[in-house]
């Protein structure tokens, strides 16, 4: 189990705080409704853009209009449908796996049954199919089910550790497990895109436009970058 950051409650309320402040407080939507079809976008965004995972899995749809449809597509099939979005191979035995898997444990496509799980046992029985991670299994949790999941993509483990919320070795799943008990209450959602977005428009991989964040007065590695500018 990771050690918590000192005052980690803390600063994460005051790094929401100022992220709602700059952004506004962003409301949970899931591009699907369907816990299943989430799994399915959730892996096709493994890797890629939200633009290229959109196209991907519009294909998908488009070609497979169905669960069951989809389920017995060619693995050639599906790695064609979805090739716009990279790693096609990869995506669509793993894609197919959790379909066939779920289909022989639970009769039918449906993953509804996750709901009534606590968060620790839901994320450990998606985390068991091959190529779905904490991240992917935190995603579904928190927009499928609204369970107090923080996903951690590579724009929120930047920002995290740039801020010395976690150390700077943590991987995705280390920093969301050591994180996420310690988010305020229905904090996770906004707080997890709200940081996205800032990694993506400010706190970006280089070049960080640190003048402009709205975390620098709370960002020791902010503060070393403005300072080295003025001197």
């Amino acid at each position: 189990m990771a050690v918590a950051v000192r005052g980690l409650p803390a600063r994460l309320r005051e790094v929401s705080g100022l992220l709602a402040g700059r952004f506004g407080r962003p409301e949970l939507c899931a591009h699907e409704t369907d816990p299943v079809r989430n799994l399915v976008l959730t892996i096709l965004s493994q890797n890629t853009t939200d633009a290229n995972r959109d196209r991907a899995y519009d294909r998908l749809a488009e070609r497979f209009p169905t669960l069951p449809a989809l389920a017995a597509a060619r693995p050639s099939e599906l790695e064609e449908a979805i090739r716009v979005g990279g790693l096609a191979k990869a995506k669509a035995k793993s894609i197919l796996g959790a379909l066939a898997r779920i289909r022989e444990e639970r009769g039918g496509y449906s993953l509804d049954f996750l709901g009534e799980m606590s968060l620790p046992a839901a994320r450990e029985y998606l985390t068991s199919f091959p190529g779905v991670g904490v991240k992917t299994a935190n995603i579904l949790l928190l927009f499928s089910f609204g369970m107090p999941a923080f996903p951690v993509d590579t724009h929120v483990l930047r920002v995290t550790k740039r801020l010395g919320l976690v150390p700077g070795t943590s991987t995705l799943a280390k920093a969301a497990l050591s994180l996420e008990p310690y988010v305020g209450t229905g904090d996770h959602g906004p707080l997890h895109l709200n940081l996205i977005r800032l990694g993506r428009e400010v706190c970006r991989p280089r070049a960080p436009r640190c003048a402009e964040c709205p975390l620098l007065t709370v960002c020791p590695e902010g503060a070393r970058n403005t300072k080295c500018c003025v001197s």
